[in-house]
Parts: structure tokens; sequence; C-alpha cells
């Protein structure tokens, strides 16, 4: 779900941010104050009982006429609603929001998506160099080895042929 707020706080409930468009910061929620953020826009000019919203975001938690109060304050404080005129306390009752609502532009993809695809890619390179030079000392030391191997047949052959030569010199 996107809207937006007063053309200009853009509201991604899916993801559980708020972006500023005037200082383009981006504040994550936790999941409550989204929940109440959403409730409350679904309601605009309308009066939100707090009985419902206790029980439809805090599940009847005792505790929770506190909690409402600290989201509340919080809602506004992201929002810059000083004169309280966007979220409205209607004394012992509930709130009342008088945001402007909006559909959300059609989101971009995030550049961070770029810089995913780019490391992604930088990291198979990278694995493909490390393979093809393994590859290559692996092919080395094979090499390597038999090349000894060679070497270890060629000297036992010279040395019984000249352990013959010696049989045959000693024999004459």
């Amino acid at each position: 779900m996107h809207m937006i707020i007063n053309d200009r706080f853009l509201v991604n409930a899916t993801r559980g941010e708020v972006t500023d468009k005037l200082t383009r910061k981006t504040v994550r929620l936790e999941p409550r104050l989204m929940k109440l953020l959403c409730l409350l826009a679904e309601h605009p000019g309308q009066l939100v009982k707090r009985e419902l919203i206790i029980r439809e975001i805090w599940n009847d938690y005792p505790g929770a006429d506190d909690g409402l109060n600290q989201a509340i304050s919080g809602l506004r404080k992201l929002l810059e609603d000083d004169q309280k005129k966007i979220i409205e306390t209607i004394p012992k009752s509930g709130y009342c929001f008088h945001g402007r609502m909006g559909e959300a532009p059609a989101v971009r993809p995030a550049r961070r998506s770029k810089t995913i695809y780019l490391l992604a890619g930088l990291c198979i390179v990278i694995a493909g160099v490390f393979l093809a030079r393994y590859y290559q000392a692996t092919q080395a030391a094979i090499s390597g080895q038999a090349a000894r191997e060679e070497a270890k047949e060629l000297y036992k052959l010279d040395s019984a042929q000249q352990a013959d030569r010696l049989k045959a010199a000693g024999g004459k």
C-alpha cells in the first residue's frame, strides 16, 4: 500500500517506510506505528476511537494506553505536526486524521538494485579469476608431478644401463 500525505510524506506500508519528499529523509517505522498510521489514514476526517485502536493495534494489551500516547506523539513528530492539525486528539474519545491523502506516484526501482547487480557481477568475475588461477596451479602441479615421475623412471633406466655397462666392462 502506497499513499502520500499532504503532498509531502510518501508512505510505503509494505516496507514500513515514510519518506519526506522535502528533506528526502526516509524513516522506517516499527510495525505498530505503521499500522496506526494506516488505520487513521483509512478513516480521514472521522473519529477513530481509542478502544478500536487498542483492540486493533495492541490486541487489548493492558498497558496499551501509554503505548498509544507515545505512538501518536511519534507520528506527530514524524509528520511535523506540532500544531496537532494532522492528527487531532478528541479528548477521552480518540483521534481524527486530517491529512490530505493522495495516491503515491509509481515507485521507480531503487538505485540500490543496480548496485547489487554490479556487486554480484564483480563477485562472479573475481570467482572466475580465482578458479582460472586455481586450475592453472593444479595443472602446473600435475605437470610437475608427472615430470618428477618421468625423471625417476629415467634415473632408474639410466642406473640400470650404467650397471649393465659396468658388468660388461668388469667382465672383459
